[in-house]
């Protein structure tokens, strides 16, 4: 059964030259009566070169080493100080394909596919094992979509329709918004997220509707669409899973539910 209108209120050289010069000479005279050239010998006094020696005082590159004071690259080292890409590595930072694939928020396998939400009031408990959901479009064009979530435990696999029949108990969790991520949504009051109790059996409550006073509503996994549900193409892989905690007066509700889609419990705007 839908009863979700019924209660809807809601990241950069020196070169050194030394010449040095030494030389002799005679100043004695011809004594006379001495033979011709007497006392005087061929170049007496004088030895071809005296006091030269050729290149005396002076060295081929005397002070001066090849390439003194110069060692080749001096100073400098092949790629001195540069180490072949110095501070990068290969893919630094980046993992390959890092980012694109699948979302992990859209995997639910295994107990995240289980439903079991146990409503407890004043003691009696009642399993729900059963989880819808469809879309509730905003008004404000700018306001976020949101989810019309229902629990029960009636038969499996049945959307809820008007027609369908009528399950023990049902607990409709609304006005919590399109999850995209595991952050989660509190309320505490009318036009917050909030747990109401339909109670067909009269066991836990005869009051028709049954509000919880607190509910957080925390999204485990979710693959949704809302443009895809307005063209009518909803995605194959089309679920909310999620963990929910709510408090009544009387009693509490905890548990976790997956829930599959179901076009009977949509509310769009008209165009």
């Amino acid at each position: 059964m839908n009863l979700r209108r019924s209660i809807l209120s809601l990241i950069v050289v020196s070169l050194a030259t030394v010449h040095t010069l030494s030389g002799c000479s005679d100043d004695e005279s011809p004594t006379p009566g001495a033979d011709p050239d007497a006392g005087t010998q061929v170049d007496s006094g004088t030895v071809p070169d005296s006091g030269t020696t050729p290149d005396a005082g002076v060295e081929p590159d005397a002070g001066t080493t090849p390439d003194s004071g110069t060692e080749p690259d001096a100073g400098i080292e092949p790629d001195a100080g540069i180490t072949p890409d110095a501070g990068i590595e290969p893919d630094a930072g980046t993992t390959p394909d890092a980012g694109p694939g699948t979302d992990p928020f859209t995997e639910c396998e295994g107990d995240c596919k289980k439903t079991g939400v146990t409503i407890e009031l004043k003691g009696i408990e009642r399993v729900l094992t059963s989880a819808y959901f469809g879309y509730e479009e905003p008004k404000d064009p700018t306001a976020p979509w949101e989810l019309w979530i229902e629990l029960n435990n009636g038969k499996p696999g049945e959307c809820p329709t008007e027609d369908s029949a009528l399950p023990p108990q049902l607990v409709n969790v609304y006005k919590v918004n399109v999850p995209v991520n595991t952050k989660p949504q509190t309320g505490i009051g009318e036009g917050e997220p909030r747990a109401t109790l339909v109670d067909f059996e009269g066991v836990l409550t005869t009051a028709y509707f049954l509000h919880s006073t607190k509910l957080t509503f925390t999204p485990a996994k979710a693959s949704l669409c809302t443009s895809c549900v307005k063209e009518g193409k909803p995605p194959a892989s089309h679920f909310v899973a999620f963990d929910v905690s709510g408090v009544y007066a009387d009693g509490s509700l905890t548990g976790h539910a997956y829930a599959t889609y179901c076009p009977s419990l949509d509310k769009f705007q008209e165009k």
